[in-house]
């Protein structure tokens, strides 16, 4: 499942199945609402994006824009092809709408090129950095790790500056590389797994002067958004900061930039996190189902 919420709280998902060429409900949840149908796509979804005006919907050809008030199509951008023969995973193509654009990251095997897209323009797609992963303030500016493994940043001006080298010193157990994960709270987060598919060591990096911030321990499974409530952190059953009773299959934390997790919410089985408006999509195993989780 792929989720994102817009500007105004409205949160829309679809199932995550972009190599499928059967159609593809995407589906919106305004306020507390019913989920009701928002678009019927021809093929599989990739990455969900929305702002004030538009939903803008990727696959692994195209990105296409609706009428957020009407649902009518609109512009239609092609995207480089997508190769998913070789990939592990289906998360090949991200994407988000900030700061009046729309940033499209594409991955293709080590590296990640990032495009932005003009809403009010038919022009294709516009490469901005390539890199091995990427996160999207919430100003436009894109921070990433160069192929020679720094942190670095593309302010939306078009100026760049590369900060500390991150950790590539992989080793038996699939451990020992970092990569940017988020950005949230004023802060670029990244992650280096342990290996085993279990610890993770977490980095923050303040993110208008790319210095570090904080190093701290966490599982590899933790996901960070950035919410109008501050950072939160998505965190599977076990963590010690979560509910006790009852003991929750996953929990919703605050979280600072030094790692100091509280204030935990039990979610049931979670699967994304989204913000601005803090949301949890969950799945029920009692009817087999999707639901939305809202935070206040």
């Amino acid at each position: 499942m792929t989720a994102t919420a817009g500007p105004d709280g409205a949160v829309f998902a679809a199932p995550q199945n972009p190599t499928s060429g059967a159609p593809t409900v995407v589906w919106v949840i305004d306020g507390n609402g019913p989920a009701t149908v928002a678009e019927h796509m021809p093929g599989g979804v990739a990455a969900l994006a929305v702002d004030g005006t538009s939903l803008y919907v990727a696959g692994y050809a195209n990105v296409v824009a609706f009428d957020r008030a009407t649902g009518n199509q609109g512009t239609q951008w092609s995207l480089p092809p997508v190769h998913a023969a070789n990939a592990s995973d289906d998360n090949l193509v991200a994407m988000t709408a900030v700061a009046g654009l729309v940033y499209v990251s594409v991955t293709q095997g080590n590296t990640t090129t990032v495009y932005s897209i003009t809403p009010s323009s038919t022009a294709a797609p516009k490469k901005l950095v390539v890199g091995l992963g990427d996160a999207i303030g919430s100003d436009g500016s894109i921070y990433y790790e160069t192929t020679g493994h720094s942190l670095a940043v593309r302010r939306p001006d078009g100026t760049s500056n590369v900060g500390p080298a991150m950790a590539n010193a992989p080793n038996a157990e699939g451990g020992g590389v970092q990569y940017v994960d988020t950005y949230a709270g004023g802060a670029v987060w990244a992650n280096e797994p342990a290996g085993q598919g279990l610890d993770a060591q977490f980095a923050t990096y303040d993110s208008a002067t790319l210095n570090a911030v904080a190093s701290f321990s966490g599982s590899v499974n933790d996901s960070v958004a950035d919410t109008q409530a501050g950072p939160l952190v998505l965190v599977p059953s076990g963590n010690a900061a979560c509910p006790a009773t009852p003991a929750p299959s996953s929990c919703v934390l605050r979280i600072d930039v030094h790692g100091s997790m509280s204030n935990g919410v039990g979610v049931g089985q979670a699967v994304s996190l989204v913000g601005p408006s803090p949301a949890v999509v969950v799945a029920d195993t009692a009817t087999g189902q999707f639901d939305l989780v809202r935070l206040s």
